[in-house]
């Protein structure tokens, strides 16, 4: 393809466009031949346009950069993959999305270990407590209103004669204040 700085423009113009647009074939190796041939000249007219075009070309490439990322992320969450890709940015485009993925993976891979070590500490608070919670079978012997144990669960209220399976260290407290007594060992 024959490769003018008015062809560079269009295709900076083109793309500036929200979706990748497609570029015309071997769009990059005409506009390297391109260069070669305008720097031979040397005279400042050709020199200025390539230093133009090498900008231009530097922002097309940002540009397509940019739309390929963002398409990545897309093409992770659902989206069909961009068209228009070359050779080059279709590798990339890939290689992102692999990174997304893997990176989502351990992401979730911590969480996943993260949940799992605090349900371990829950059960093994759980037990604790169960294992220091064991009940005694106590009568009430007078009546007493509903309370708050050290375990933050309400118990009660009581009427004297009731009978009651409560914590061994409620149970311990209230038969030391002759409020109830053991009846099972």
């Amino acid at each position: 393809m024959l490769i003018t700085y008015e062809t560079i423009s269009n295709v900076y113009r083109s793309e500036k466009q929200e979706q990748l647009q497609e570029l015309p074939e071997n769009f990059f190796e005409s506009v390297k031949e391109w260069i070669v041939k305008k720097s031979i000249n040397k005279d400042t007219n050709s020199l200025i346009e390539i230093q133009n075009a090498k900008k231009i070309i530097d922002e097309i490439i940002n540009m397509r950069q940019k739309k390929i990322v963002l398409a990545a992320l897309r093409t992770i969450r659902g989206n069909l993959p961009p068209k228009n890709l070359t050779e080059n940015e279709q590798i990339l485009f890939d290689k992102i999305v692999d990174l997304l993925k893997k990176n989502k993976q351990e992401i979730k891979e911590k969480i996943e270990t993260y949940d799992e070590f605090i349900e371990q500490k829950i059960n093994e608070v759980k037990n604790v407590i169960n294992e220091s919670n064991t009940k005694i079978m106590i009568k009430i012997l007078t009546d007493m209103p509903e309370f708050v144990g050290p375990d933050m669960n309400k118990y009660g209220p009581f009427n004297a004669g009731d009978v009651a399976h409560l914590p061994d260290e409620i149970a311990n407290v209230l038969i030391s204040r002759n409020a109830a007594e053991k009846l099972l060992d």
